[in-house]
């Protein structure tokens, strides 16, 4: 069950304004204080999530903090919640500022509510690859914007992990923007995504994520586009019938911790974390590489889905560019990265 004893959303930490919401921190943090520093010796953090047992995040990433911290002979150990055990990522962000948890994981376009320059990582074609986008996320034009977060929000980025380049799938092979006209796209609600959508050509339309399956299976909706991790986790390879490599976005995560929780801990307690946290992002994109070559040689083989690899990504690209260079927030950083 979660523990919500403070009832903020987005909306609402904006109308208290800052102050209120870093008393609120201060408060959530101050209840919680003596709980974690066990009779052991060590420090306990908790940790939650949304990704399932069997996701990249969870198997090569979190499932294996505890164990490396212990290896690094650290006295910090991690209690994981996975799955949404706590909320949802808006929940989850609020329970972190609130310091009712101490480190989460969510996606770009959550933190983008609170600063809207983030929403570029969910843009389309804003990167070429998983590996440019970890580099930028590390990188000078990124680092002002997660420390606005730490400064506004009390919300420290600990790491960007991978997640996945996402791929087309439907019924009908799809190589050109031209022929996305009227085909409905189920992407998350969030504006970053639907607008990635019609700059692809497509109709984006807003679905839950536990709706998707069923909405390709009935028709409702024409096609979806997600990670291949995650397309062969969730069945949909059931009910598609081609993938289409078009790569349009670098799905990114980030690990966030309270700030203050953080600052209670020793300088080797941090450098610890941070350390340990770093390198599971490096066997994260290594894992999710693996799969997705293992994924396309067995679908290539068996005929689950045809694979469509001579997509027109120059023309996909360029109607993303010219869609998102200007009139967004995370415009002018847009048009950086696309310059580096």
């Amino acid at each position: 069950m979660r523990n919500r004893r403070f009832p903020t959303t987005v909306p609402s930490i904006r109308r208290w304004g800052y102050g209120s919401m870093l008393l609120f921190a201060t408060l959530g943090v101050a209840s919680l204080v003596g709980c974690r520093d066990q009779e052991d010796g060590r420090v306990r953090l908790r940790m939650a999530y949304v990704y399932e047992l069997n996701s990249p995040t969870h198997l090569f990433g979190t499932s294996r903090l505890n164990q490396e911290l212990e290896d690094a002979s650290s006295d910090l150990r991690l209690t994981l919640y996975p799955a949404a055990q706590l909320g949802n990522e808006e929940e989850l962000l609020e329970q972190l500022v609130a310091g009712e948890l101490d480190l989460a994981i969510t996606g770009p376009s959550f933190l983008a509510m609170w600063h809207r320059p983030l929403g570029v990582f969910d843009a389309a074609f804003a990167f070429t690859s998983q590996r440019q986008m970890l580099q930028v996320a590390d990188g000078d034009e990124i680092r002002p914007h997660w420390d606005q977060l730490r400064e506004r929000f009390g919300i420290r980025v600990l790491a960007t992990w991978a997640y996945g380049e996402r791929h087309l799938t439907a019924n009908r092979p799809i190589r050109h923007p031209s022929q996305l006209k009227g085909f409905r796209l189920r992407l998350p609600a969030a504006r970053v995504w639907q607008e990635s959508g019609a700059a692809l050509g497509a109709s984006p339309m807003p679905l839950p994520f536990s709706e998707v399956y069923m909405a390709l299976q009935q028709g409702v909706a024409d096609g979806q586009e997600n990670p291949i991790p995650v397309i062969q986790s969730m069945g949909f390879q059931e009910v598609q019938k081609y993938l289409m490599l078009t790569g349009h976005i670098q799905s990114s995560i980030q690990v966030l911790v309270n700030e203050q929780r953080w600052q209670r801990l020793t300088p080797k307690q941090q450098h610890n974390l941070r350390e340990t946290i770093r390198m599971r992002g490096e066997d994260i994109l290594a894992g999710i590489e693996l799969q997705e070559g293992e994924l396309l040689d067995r679908w290539q083989h068996d005929g689950t889905l045809q694979i469509i690899d001579d997509v027109d990504i120059a023309a996909f690209r360029k109607r993303a560019h010219h869609h998102f260079r200007q009139g967004f927030d995370f415009s002018p950083l847009y048009r950086q990265i696309n310059n580096l």
